[in-house]
């Protein structure tokens, strides 16, 4: 998350998806910040989305990322991720590298909390492609056992987790409380029959 973006029509997004998984159980978030952040601008960043941020701390080039989202696979409530562009998942070396977060990564993470689900913004889609390359994503996530559903926007977020009746029960909540068109999700039944 870049600070300079708070407030903006992706937070809203972030916010209402949040309300409306509240029911699942208790929320955390860790934002992966992009640049410094106030104190205040955390505080009211973690009001608006209405969930304690698990870490103030920037990730740039020099983070070990390991030892960053320990944190998120220690942490027993649901987790929301939110980098600056996405997920990414093949890992890169590049001063973008800070932006995503890795597909070895939210796997990891998934994997080491199987009783909870993980919700994450993803903006790293090329315009006219999101459905697919989203489809390529969960694909990939299936083949290590993790499941997902993603809402699919302007504004794309992929629910996930090893859980099969913990992200039906998410799935059911989404679309009773967003009464979103079935159309903006994808399940991942339709990204691997064999599941």
């Amino acid at each position: 998350m870049n600070p300079k973006f708070f407030g903006d029509s992706y937070d809203i997004v972030k916010q209402s998806l949040l309300n409306w998984l509240a029911g699942m159980g208790t929320w955390s978030t860790h934002p992966m910040f992009t640049e410094p952040i106030t104190v205040e601008d955390a505080t009211a960043f973690s009001q608006l989305l209405g969930t304690r941020l698990l870490s103030l701390d920037q990730i740039t080039t020099q983070t070990d990322r390991v030892a960053y989202l320990a944190i998120v696979r220690d942490c027993r409530d649901h987790v929301f991720l939110d980098p600056d562009t996405g997920i990414r998942l093949k890992p890169c070396n590049t001063l973008h590298a800070p932006r995503y977060l890795f597909g070895p990564e939210l796997v990891a993470i998934a994997d080491a909390r199987p009783e909870n689900l993980t919700l994450v913004f993803d903006q790293s889609l090329a315009r006219g492609k999101e459905r697919e390359q989203i489809q390529n994503k969960m694909a990939a996530f299936a083949e290590h056992g993790i499941l997902s559903i993603a809402y699919v926007s302007h504004a794309s977020f992929i629910l996930l987790g090893k859980d099969h009746s913990l992200l039906e029960s998410g799935f059911k909540v989404l679309k009773k409380k967003s009464r979103l068109p079935e159309s903006r999700f994808l399940s991942w039944r339709a990204t691997n029959k064999a599941l």
